[in-house]
């Protein structure tokens, strides 16, 4: 992409906000400075006009990812008029990604070229040394009678010379071929064809080799990032790289944060060719998890997005620990790691885990600190420090795991029955109208008769006919079984009140569950109510060591035993037993056989008090640990790091995953802006003085570094000169006017929705003509497999389509039966009703979004649907396009939507918090000059009614922004400014990734 811009038409006029006006006095004031500001701030607008200030001589070179190198910098630059030259090193005029031919050719015309802004991704900046490919003859192949005249001469040219790349051993055949001058050169694509021919027969194969000019030790000719391509001359006896970029701006500058990536390595030997550089983030160091993350705190899991300084979240040792820093990422593309549980955890590319092998583990190794983005790539050996990386080992065997936490400390609560009773009476007890349990071990009954409440008893009712099991009853042994009292039960049963407060009174096997005042409890609590759970339900597995069973047919129990074991320190995997039924009992009754969940588990203390199971389990000789089984992207999504003040940097997230945060990346990122002055000359300097080593045990080899006392205050004290980070606080929008429009389905219809929510499965007619031309009328069943299928279909079913597609049938995808239209007249009567007013309209189904434009269309409005391309965002700003349809999930990727409309109808509301503000945050945002009126579709009686008050219950405001830490503003006179939602930096990630 090259844009040039050298016209002498001014810029348009810019006001910055005052944060914007401190952030660009300061970056002019400083020639090698960042800006460590939350996404929002408008860096990258306040850079543009810094280097109008400064009017730097020379090219400038943007080094940012590729989505914020390929659009956010020349949006910005177009829509205010910076006289710019710009030129791409990533894509082409057409927005198509360089081959590698045409990216080293713009490489070389950087040294001809005026001067220019240049972008280029973080990744393209230095390469590996890449091996060469070359086909080599078979020792000792001889060739067929098949094999053609042409195909053996080529053989044998091979075999006379060294190994040829396949260019070269094309260029070198014909060259033996001119030589006589009665041979017609044969074209290059019969060569192709002959040496085809002697790879089928197994005459010649491809092998990798070195570099043959530098023998892999990285030359111009095999590596091919814009550093290794620039011209090297030797000046003051020292080859030197002339480097022609005088000032160099890093978006995104985390991405530098490893002090021994090549792409640090290569920057920072150029450093002193530049004459100012300017690093822009969100946070220096981070590890970030989405939003929606769980993190577990001593009384309960809290979404990461809620996270807040000062809070507490759970540290790897079990104990709580402290929240000293929230660093939100904005917008980042998401990778889910799953583990060998099953359990994941979804995170952005830097994110850190603490991660160990067991290789390492057999040489006495502690665990290693390792990126996402590291962890997932192909196995392989790390030449930076020797160290393996790679998912799987050489057997294809997951090769990392994970810490397991330490039993968790949780503060103490009253519980009205004990928790070993409780534990029983959830395994084999049953809790309606009367209260007992069955047993075949006496020491069980001796056990609930000392935890009974003060009065009760057991009476034994008999056995079972099958089992030969004793059964008891819960009593005080009065008829009635209340307490006495001067009036005939009105002292009632106090475990039958219990239980009716815990609202487990009256529940079957399959919908037992543990109330939340028991798994949120101290670890005596926690461990009594599972020995009372696996004394009854569970089983020691004698010929396993130290594995442990517990079964149920209560998917919602199983996962709340899973919740008890790992929070006591365990290891659990979950398997489903599918029971052929219905079936006779022994006792005469049917039973449905339902699905049985069994929870195979192994932790530091023993699950069982009953003897004869006590008796056989065995601690493990080390506590098992999850291993990363696989990385996937999933997408695009907002994030968020914190950083705790545990040693280690650990804290627990969702399922007890233990996960990592770090001050030891500043490093790297602060050398470059002063070459060491501030932090140290090196990393063993930066480590000594606020870093202490945690050696691997039995090893001199630190396996961590733990930050000491007053290592984040001295440190961001250190590098105060040299960085401006700005608190933002509100800033003044026009009027936001939230109004439910309701729409009422007809009776039938609404009768229809109940049943299906009540049964589970819908009877749909569907018409059509057959092979005869006949109208023909057929029933078909959907069926709702689960509460989540449920859900979705609630939801289409309020929205007016539902999808029929057959999931073993790959020819009905897509396929949707239109149930209703209530929502398409009003949407279209609001539309009618705007004044002439540009409309944006959010759906959730694609379904929806085919419907509405039909209708719409019909009804001669001009329709559009969003399809991520810079071209419709500037046609939608400039009024051009009346109504656009915009799926929330692409909502949220840079796009400025304000200057093109003012109202917004929710067609269907999203369960997402964030997609519901990012969303309504394209048009409620800085810029946007008239009142905002947003319109969500309410369908009376459906799950509509429910989301505005999901959403206002998961509303959240992340006004914690990084602390001025400049030592030359005064932070507190400055006017600061924000958004009530987070702007989004014009990065349009979605455009970009559609395109990469």
């Amino acid at each position: 992409m090259t844009s040039d811009m050298t016209t002498a038409t001014a810029p348009s006029p810019i006001s910055l906000m005052p944060h914007q006006q401190q952030i660009h006095d300061f970056l002019v004031d400083h020639p090698f400075a960042g800006a460590w500001l939350d996404i929002g701030a408008g860096k990258t607008l306040t850079t543009l006009t810094v280097l109008q200030k400064v009017r730097p001589m020379g090219h400038i070179l943007v080094i940012a990812p590729v989505a914020i190198a390929r659009s956010t910098w020349i949006d910005e630059i177009e829509k205010w008029g910076f006289p710019i030259r710009t030129k791409s090193l990533i894509v082409d005029e057409n927005d198509r990604k360089l081959s590698k031919a045409k990216r080293l050719k713009r490489f070389q015309e950087v040294a001809t070229d005026p001067p220019t802004m240049y972008f280029i991704n973080q990744e393209l900046l230095t390469q590996p040394s890449q091996e060469t490919k070359l086909i080599t003859p078979v020792p000792g192949a001889v060739p067929a009678p098949t094999i053609s005249p042409e195909a053996t001469a080529i053989l044998g040219l091979l075999q006379a010379r060294e190994p040829l790349g396949r260019d070269e051993l094309i260029d070198e055949y014909r060259a033996l071929v001119a030589v006589n001058a009665n041979n017609r050169v044969p074209a290059k694509a019969k060569i192709r064809a002959w040496i085809q021919e002697l790879l089928k027969s197994a005459l010649v194969t491809w092998e990798a080799y070195d570099c043959r000019t530098c023998s892999g030790a990285g030359c111009a000719r095999c590596r091919f990032g814009l550093v290794d391509q620039l011209p090297v001359q030797n000046i003051n006896g020292r080859n030197t790289i002339i480097w022609p970029f005088p000032t160099v701006i890093i978006d995104e500058s985390q991405g530098f944060k490893s002090h021994d990536s090549q792409r640090f390595q290569a920057l920072s030997t150029v450093r002193p060719a530049m004459s100012r550089l300017i690093e822009l983030t969100g946070t220096p160091a981070p590890n970030a998890l989405t939003l929606d993350t769980p993190i577990l705190t001593p009384t309960g899991r809290k979404p990461m997005g809620d996270m807040r300084l000062g809070d507490h979240v759970i540290g790897s040792d079990g104990k709580a620990t402290e929240v000293v820093g929230v660093w939100p990422q904005g917008d980042k593309p998401i990778f889910r790691v799953t583990f060998s549980d099953d359990t994941f955890v979804d995170c952005t590319e830097d994110h850190l885990w603490a991660v160990n092998s067991r290789s390492r583990r057999g040489k006495g190794l502690g665990p290693l600190v390792i990126a996402t983005g590291d962890l997932k790539k192909r196995r392989s050996r790390s030449r930076a420090n020797n160290v393996e990386v790679g998912l799987t080992d050489k057997g294809g065997a997951p090769r990392w795991t994970t810490p397991t936490v330490a039993p968790v400390e949780m503060p103490s609560r009253d519980v009205p029955l004990d928790p070993y009773l409780l534990g029983v009476l959830l395994g084999d007890g049953h809790i309606g109208h009367t209260i007992g349990f069955t047993t075949l071990d006496d020491e069980i009954r001796q056990y609930v008769e000392v935890a009974l409440p003060q009065g009760m008893q057991l009476t034994h009712r008999g056995y079972r006919s099958d089992s030969k099991a004793s059964a008891y009853y819960i009593t005080s042994g009065k008829r009635g079984g209340s307490l006495p009292g001067p009036i005939r039960g009105a002292v009632p049963n106090p475990v039958k009140t219990a239980l009716r407060d815990l609202d487990l009174r009256g529940l079957r096997s399959w919908e037992k569950f543990i109330p939340e005042a028991y798994l949120w409890n101290d670890e005596t609590t926690r461990i009594a109510l599972l020995r009372g759970l696996c004394d009854t339900d569970g089983s020691s597995k004698t010929n396993r060591g130290s594995t442990s069973q517990f079964s149920t047919s209560s998917p919602r129990l199983a996962e709340e035993v899973t919740f008890l074991i790992r929070s006591l320190g365990g290891y659990v995997t979950q398997r489903v037993e599918q029971r052929e039924g219905p079936q006779v009992m022994p006792q005469g009754h049917m039973s449905l056989m339902r699905p049985h969940y069994v929870l195979s588990f192994g932790m530091p203390a023993n699950p069982f008090r009953l003897p004869r199971k006590a008796d056989h389990w065995q601690p493990r000789w080390r506590t098992k640990e999850r291993a990363i089984r696989s990385i996937e992207p999933i997408g695009i999504a907002p994030a968020q790091c914190i950083t705790v003040a545990a040693d280690d940097g650990l804290f627990v997230t969702k399922d007890f995953v233990v996960t990592h945060n770090s001050l030891h990346d500043l490093w790297s990122q602060a050398y470059l802006l002063d070459e060491g002055q501030a932090l140290g000359p090196n990393i063993t300097v930066f480590r000594d003085r606020w870093f202490t080593p945690k050696m691997a045990p039995g090893t001199t080899t630190p396996a961590k570094w733990i930050p000491t006392a007053n290592a984040e205050k001295e440190i961001h004290q250190a590098i105060s000169h040299l960085v401006m980070s700005a608190q933002n606080t509100n800033l003044q929008l026009p009027a936001l006017t939230i109004q439910d429009v309701n729409v009422t389905l007809p009776p039938d219809l609404l009768q229809a929705y109940k049943d299906f929510k009540r049964d589970l499965v819908l009877d749909i007619v569907q018409t059509y003509t057959d092979d005869d031309g006949k109208l023909t009328q057929s029933v078909e069943s959907i069926v709702a497999a689960n509460q989540a299928v449920l859900t979705s279909k609630l939801m289409q079913f309020a929205s007016g389509t539902l999808y029929t597609a057959d999931p073993d049938d790959p020819a009905t995808k897509g396929r949707y039966e239109v149930i209703h239209d209530k929502k398409i007249e009003m949407t279209e009567y609001l539309v009618r009703n705007n004044g002439g007013e540009p409309v944006l309209i959010a759906y959730h189904f694609k379904s929806d979004k085919e419907q509405l434009l039909t209708r719409l269309r019909k009804a001669g409005i001009d329709a559009q649907a969003f399809d991520g391309s810079r071209d419709m965002v500037r046609r939608w700003n400039a009024q051009q396009i009346p109504v656009m349809l915009l799926h929330p999930a692409a909502a949220g990727h840079g796009l400025n939507l304000q200057h093109g409309g003012s109202t917004m109808i929710w067609y269907t509301l999203p369960f997402s918090l964030e997609h519901y503000l990012q969303t309504n945050g394209r048009l409620f945002r800085t810029g946007q000059t008239k009142p905002v009126t947003i319109h969500r579709l309410i369908a009376k009686g459906t799950q509509d009614e429910r989301m505005p008050s999901v959403l206002a219950g998961k509303q959240q405001v992340q006004d914690d922004l990084i602390q001025a830490v400049s030592g030359d503003f005064n932070a507190e006179q400055a006017l600061l400014a924000a958004l009530e939602e987070e702007i989004r930096e014009d990065l349009n990630d979605l455009w970009a990734s559609e395109r990469v």
